[in-house]
């Protein structure tokens, strides 16, 4: 269980929330190749903060994957934390969300972030971000803070224990009226080309 794609999966600090409240498999926010489009008004009336738009996430893709690494990763920590052991495996699955079309999805800028989500482990960001963690968890102030100081030793670990395997799933999201024949072809690509376990959102 856990919560579909939407506002509330494109934020760091959203998906920790859903997970502390019990979600366990999060269907990040769609992406797509048109990620920098600009609206006068929101498809929903929020009378308060809000951040959903028309079309899909409201973040560019290198913005939204920044997001998602950062959420990754803190997941780790966070079961580590309540967890007596840093080796065990994670109990939260992220399932990216792809759209719209077959020619977007191949689009070099989508096909960069399907690759590094299924792989990060030789981009840049992911090291740094576990280089951030690791030197949070040195840090003098970490043990009284989180009264850890028992499982500051185990903990000193995580970054070897963290997946560099964020999404091995997607989710196809595409808009009303697309032929059969196009959904076929990008299910077709996703799990034959990709290799990914693949859904289809109907």
């Amino acid at each position: 269980m856990g919560p579909a794609a939407g506002p509330h999966t494109q934020l760091t600090q959203n998906i920790i929330a859903a997970y502390l409240v019990g979600g366990r498999f999060f269907e990040l926010k769609t992406v797509q190749k048109l990620d920098s489009l600009k609206f006068e008004k929101p498809c929903i009336d929020a009378r308060d903060e809000g951040y959903n738009t028309e079309w899909s996430t409201e973040l560019s893709l290198e913005q939204a994957y920044d997001e998602y690494v950062k959420a990754w990763i803190l997941l780790h920590f966070i079961e580590s934390i309540f967890n007596d052991r840093t080796n065990i495996k994670q109990s939260f699955i992220f399932n990216m969300s792809v759209g719209y079309d077959l020619e977007g999805i191949k689009t070099p800028g989508m096909d960069s972030f399907i690759n590094n989500l299924a792989d990060v482990s030789k981009h840049p960001v992911f090291r740094q971000y576990l280089e951030e963690l690791d030197s949070f968890i040195r840090g003098a102030s970490f043990p009284e803070a989180m009264r850890a100081k028992e499982k500051i030793k185990s903990l000193k670990n995580i970054s070897s224990a963290v997946s560099p395997h964020i999404a091995r799933s997607a989710t196809l999201s595409t808009m009303h009226g697309c032929p059969p024949k196009e959904i076929e072809s990008i299910c077709k690509y996703l799990m034959e080309e990709k290799r990914l376990h693949t859904f289809v959102k109907l």
